[in-house]
């Protein structure tokens, strides 16, 4: 031990860098997974509420009612749809907008056939 000749200052700092090196990699790991978690939680509840607000405008439709708009509040966001187009055409534009409780926002815009009573096209911007 008397004649190490500078031995032990050298492996003290590779294992340390070799310490450093793995606890950034787990740490920047950490991180990225869960950021990937919220995104994609962020994403299906925004999914899910504008599947609800297709759900609640053809409801709309379908009963017959005259007011062109709707708003409905879930625990996780907001959901508000506005019909455009007559009585008299056989489809209808429907726009979307969700908001969840984060405040992310997503927009729809769906045609639906008034006449077979079903979706025909659905596009999100």
């Amino acid at each position: 031990m008397y004649k190490s000749d500078g031995f032990i200052y050298p492996a003290v700092l590779f294992v340390s860098a070799a310490v450093l090196l793995v606890i950034s990699y787990t740490s920047s790991d950490f991180i990225t997974r869960k950021t990937f978690a919220k995104e994609a939680g962020e994403y299906w509840i925004g999914e899910n509420l504008l599947q609800n607000g297709a759900l609640l405008s053809s409801r709309h439709m379908t009963q017959g009612q005259k007011v062109q708009t709707g708003t409905q509040r879930f625990p996780y966001g907001t959901v508000s749809f506005h019909i455009t187009g007559s009585d008299r055409r056989e489809t209808v534009q429907v726009t979307i907008q969700a908001e969840t409780t984060t405040g992310t926002r997503r927009e729809a815009h769906l045609l639906f056939d008034q006449k077979k009573k079903q979706l025909i096209q659905w596009t999100e911007v």
